[in-house]
């Protein structure tokens, strides 16, 4: 039975692998807070994004359409990156918040999510009253000079013009002392003060948005002893943001450093939670709140042989979606149904009883307990120009555009997805193919109705202006 006047608490953790809440990886890792949290909700366990990577997945989540396929045109000057899918919720497209704030809610975002408060974005509608936490990557907060001296801990070659995002978020957290100076920290702070403040006029609806455990992975060094790991070890290499890292780069004790860095940002970001569902706990309001928790995608730690992720690599580890939900008063389920992240939309709208109009996607609450064929058979998921479409027993990878590059994995005898059997199931490969181009309403090669402009953060132009100086300087143009 649904409840009238409940809260919502939307917690989303930017790049948490879902194999690491699950303890399914091969690292263990230490999430005491989300474990209590798991245990007490319904866990959908084969949910997965429509579209990736953040921007899209978030304003599937917002709005409850989809993102993908491309075909909006919008203006994404001022965004990066600016990759297919990120611009602004379209203005006919109301979004929770919104409709909320309508209803009388509350409504309250706090984030370090830089993207979510980029000046085309617009992801702040409906909020009222929001908070930008400053400082995470490539946010655009300080500008400064770091030393090579200094980058020599965290890259092999230390020029500040080659790892410009590495120099943004250096000079951004110039200066912490304490573990409450981290972003992430100050997130969750500030997230539980809107819930005291909140508490005295409910409902409220408030949604959380840590870019942690996102790259740069920089927790606080001594969350690092629990690993293993000495965290005043300043001998080796500690490339706390190592995207496109591969096997050949790194050695393996700075391979065992890095994973390290990433599991200790996982149990800094649980300490943080459980900061946010103790101050739910500590003022009774748990007993009123719905809770979800989500991510937008997970990332590699070399499971194939690089760190981070990328388009073409839509493998499990990549687009496992988090998505558990606590309830007042109901059990703990754990779902087999396929969902998505525009599921998200009209699942918190009939938690909290409100009416709905249809949208793209379809509430999952009814599917908590329910067996696998309740759901889809098969889920799209789309990144730049390639796509996944997935079935229990299959995952198809390709590019929509050049189809000739595709993948195949058999995720029933291969749930690593490390075995390319295109060339064994040609015929598995052109059913789920003809899923796609059902999705797309055109066979492959697809061209669809996009436009992306191409924008920069500031930190890489001014240092890739510095770079063309030096080449004019020297008469190389």
């Amino acid at each position: 039975m649904m409840v009238r006047g409940l809260n919502l608490v939307v917690i989303c953790l930017d790049t948490f692998r879902y194999d690491c809440l699950t303890h399914q990886a091969p690292w263990p890792v230490y999430l005491p807070h989300l474990d209590r949290l798991r245990a007490e909700s319904t866990v959908y366990q084969h949910a997965y994004p429509e579209g990736l990577p953040t921007i899209p997945v978030r304003r599937a989540y917002f709005t409850g359409e989809r993102s993908f396929p491309w075909r909006f045109r919008y203006d994404t000057k001022g965004s990066w990156p600016t990759g297919r899918g990120w611009h602004k919720i379209p203005p006919e497209q109301p979004t929770l918040a919104e409709i909320l704030l309508e209803a009388g809610y509350q409504t309250g975002l706090v984030a370090d999510t830089y993207h979510l408060f980029k000046p085309t974005g617009n992801f702040t509608r409906g909020f009222l009253a929001y908070e930008f936490v400053r400082g995470y990557e490539t946010d655009n907060y300080r500008a400064g000079r770091i030393s090579p001296e200094t980058l020599r801990r965290f890259v092999k070659h230390p020029d500040p013009a080659a790892n410009p995002v590495l120099v943004q978020y250096l000079l951004n957290t110039e200066g912490r002392v304490r573990e409450q100076d981290w972003t992430t920290a100050q997130v969750f702070l500030r997230a539980s003060d809107f819930v005291l403040s909140a508490s005295r006029q409910q409902p409220f609806f408030l949604w959380v948005d840590s870019f942690a455990p996102h790259e740069p992975w920089d927790p606080p060094r001594p969350y690092l002893a629990l690993y293993g790991e000495d965290p005043e070890d300043d001998s080796i290499l500690t490339p706390i943001y190592p995207v496109g890292y591969t096997a050949n780069d790194l050695s393996p004790r700075e391979i065992a450093r890095t994973q390290a860095l990433y599991l200790a940002t996982l149990t800094f970001v649980d300490r943080w939670v459980g900061f946010l569902l103790d101050t739910l706990d500590r003022t009774g309001l748990s007993r009123n709140t719905v809770v979800m928790l989500v991510n937008d995608h997970g990332t590699e730690l070399m499971d194939h042989g690089q760190f981070s992720k990328a388009p073409q690599r839509l493998f499990d580890h990549n687009t496992h979606m988090i998505w558990m939900i606590r309830y007042p008063g109901e059990s703990s389920h754990v779902s087999d149904a396929f969902v998505q992240s525009h599921d998200v939309f009209p699942t918190a709208l009939e938690l909290l009883d409100m009416p709905r109009r249809p949208v793209a996607g379809t509430s999952a609450w009814p599917l908590r307990s329910a067996a696998p064929q309740q759901g889809p058979e098969a889920l799209v998921t789309g990144w730049g120009s390639h796509a996944s479409v997935r079935t229990r027993a299959w995952n198809f990878v390709v590019n929509f555009e050049a189809p000739e590059e595709h993948s195949l994995y058999h995720v029933a005898t291969d749930p690593q997805e490390r075995h390319d059997v295109h060339e064994d199931h040609p015929d598995v490969a052109a059913a789920l193919q003809k899923i796609l181009e059902d999705l797309l309403g055109q066979t492959l090669p697809a061209r669809l109705s996009d436009d992306v402009r191409p924008s920069d953060a500031p930190v890489r132009t001014y240092y890739q202006s510095r770079i063309d100086q030096r080449k004019r300087d020297a008469g190389f143009v």
